[in-house]
């Protein structure tokens, strides 16, 4: 296994600034965000064979890019046309990737909120098998992160969200190009065993997010749970996860591949400095279990 970082708390920085910080501190993985937040990467032009800043990036600096993410994309929409936008997006990332020699792009699968999460599988099985037929296609991997999103409303992102969703999922497209990118974050607040649901879905885990969370208990005392404040994101090491037993896990069920640090932590932002201070206390953290 090795430590690799989801650049989305680098937003700002361009493919050169990113990739040679990545080489001088020593990451040698990427993933990469694959939306318009992130303004300088036409993924449009790569997918088109015009440019390839990605792979040009890759070759230079010695960095691979192991996958793409970009979640906000509506695939259970009821809306034909937010339907349509997402498969377009979709498609657009993955002709990109293959080109860009990235194995993976990762997102979301889009949620009515209208429907019950039962429901919204049951209407949009097409949906998934879309998506899993463009996989096949392109010859690129695509992974649901589990993110709920319940803290955006309306609740629009997501249905891959537990076991019991995952399971239904793969019982849809059981083709091995779909599959997980794990982020253990956003289990444990639900009460989900998270190493249980490693050893469940080993044969999906195309990669693995390092985020933590840590429980508020004073204003759960004061809101309950409903209110989802009672919880917030931090680095590794400073939260509830037990990093130890995660990594431990990891290599019980046999996955040795990248460990991307994704930084949401609120005590380590609003500047360069206090989020790259935040990711060097995440990588000493971690390093040590590897």
């Amino acid at each position: 296994m090795e430590i690799g970082l989801y650049h989305s708390c680098l937003m700002e920085w361009d493919l050169d600034r990113l990739f040679s910080w990545a080489r001088t501190t020593g990451y040698r993985a990427l993933e990469l965000h694959g939306g318009p937040r992130f303004r300088h990467v036409d993924w449009s032009a790569i997918a088109a064979g015009r440019v390839n800043p990605v792979l040009d990036a890759q070759e230079k600096y010695n960095v691979r890019v192991v996958g793409l993410m970009y979640g906000a994309l509506i695939f259970f929409s009821a809306d034909t046309a937010e339907r349509d936008s997402a498969f377009e997006r979709l498609e657009t990332l993955l002709h990109a990737a293959r080109r860009a020699r990235v194995p993976l792009v990762s997102t979301f699968t889009g949620r009515d909120p209208t429907l019950t999460l039962d429901e919204n599988l049951e209407r949009s099985a097409d949906s998934l098998r879309r998506i899993a037929d463009l996989a096949e296609r392109h010859e690129v991997d695509v992974a649901f992160e589990n993110c709920p999103m319940f803290h955006v409303w309306p609740w629009v992102h997501n249905v891959a969200v537990s076991p019991a969703m995952w399971r239904r999922i793969f019982e849809i497209v059981p083709t091995p190009r779909m599959g997980l990118n794990f982020d253990p974050s956003h289990l444990g607040w639900q009460g989900i065993d998270t190493l249980a649901a490693l050893g469940d879905f080993r044969d999906r885990i195309k990669l693995v997010q390092a985020k933590d969370t840590e429980i508020l208990p004073d204003v759960q005392r004061e809101e309950g749970m409903l209110s989802l404040r009672w919880w917030r994101h931090r680095i590794p090491g400073e939260g509830s996860i037990d990093w130890a037993a995660f990594f431990a896990r990891l290599r019980e069920v046999g996955y040795d591949s990248v460990v991307s640090i994704e930084h949401e932590d609120p005590v380590y932002e609003g500047s360069d400095e206090r989020v790259l201070e935040g990711l060097a206390r995440t990588r000493a953290h971690l390093e040590q279990f590897l």
